[in-house]
């Protein structure tokens, strides 16, 4: 398994599969490269897969200081330049959609076709609040004790099965890495103008049944984007990627294989 020593972070990723340009999956807070378990074996055959353990997550090094999400996104970057990776089409989930935009904002010509899962056009004073309080309650109770009702609002009742073969991928997270991580998604900006400057076509995908960022923020972030398309999953909630797999795949998939608009 690759690790990448950067000049600021070391990376754990995953290399799969062959086929230009890569594909690149960035996953959700709490998860890791693990989260696209069920993605990448529908990828591979068509495409090249980068996936990586952003800084405080999954094998990736988990440094103590405070850092911003356009440092996770210079990192994702500086792991493309490691490669030798010009461009790539990138699908990020919730925090990695996120990352996702602003590392198109920050590098557009690395950034080919771009498909973003359950999104938002802003981090509101409820989500800022939520992750800070969630940040600092894991200092007492680690991630056990915040577990039942992250996982709960994340996988709707009828995805039982894919929210415990997701828990120990979350009960694993370094609680403080994944505070500090928390606490970066939290003071992040998303305005108008990040969205806007993000020039690639986009596919904008929201889970009907996503309670965190319900499918009207995914609409909006579609609006703001110059070249983008939105579609609601009818079945998916906050995961998209882990609860409704191959429908995410079978859409995502043509859309990174048009050469045109």
């Amino acid at each position: 398994m690759p690790y990448a020593e950067l000049r600021e972070i070391s990376l754990f990723y995953e290399d799969a599969g062959v086929g230009d340009p890569p594909v690149l999956l960035l996953h959700e807070l709490g998860g890791s490269s693990e989260s696209w378990r069920h993605i990448i074996p529908l990828i591979t055959p068509h495409r090249r897969v980068i996936a990586p353990d952003m800084r405080c997550a999954g094998r990736s090094e988990k440094p103590p200081a405070k850092f911003e999400i356009t440092d996770v996104a210079t990192d994702i970057t500086a792991l493309l330049d490691s490669l030798d990776i010009v461009s790539v089409d990138v699908a990020g989930a919730a925090l990695g959609a996120m990352v996702a935009a602003v590392m198109a904002g920050l590098a557009p010509q690395r950034v080919r076709r771009m498909v973003l899962c359950a999104v938002t056009d802003a981090v509101d004073q409820r989500t800022r609040d939520y992750l800070n309080q969630r940040a600092e309650l894991l200092r007492s109770v680690g991630m056990r004790g915040v577990a039942e009702a992250s996982l709960a609002n994340a996988f709707p009742e009828d995805h039982a099965a894919a929210r415990a073969g997701y828990r120990p991928i979350y009960l694993a997270n370094d609680p403080a890495a994944y505070g500090e991580l928390s606490k970066a998604l939290a003071r992040m900006s998303a305005t108008p103008d990040l969205w806007r400057k993000i020039a690639c076509p986009a596919l904008v995908m929201s889970g009907r049944h996503d309670f965190i960022w319900p499918p009207e923020l995914g609409r909006r972030v579609a609006d703001h984007l110059p070249h983008a398309t939105f579609l609601e999953l009818a079945d998916a909630g906050h995961f998209p990627h882990l609860q409704t797999p191959q429908v995410l795949s079978d859409v995502a998939l043509p859309f990174l294989s048009r050469t045109s608009p």
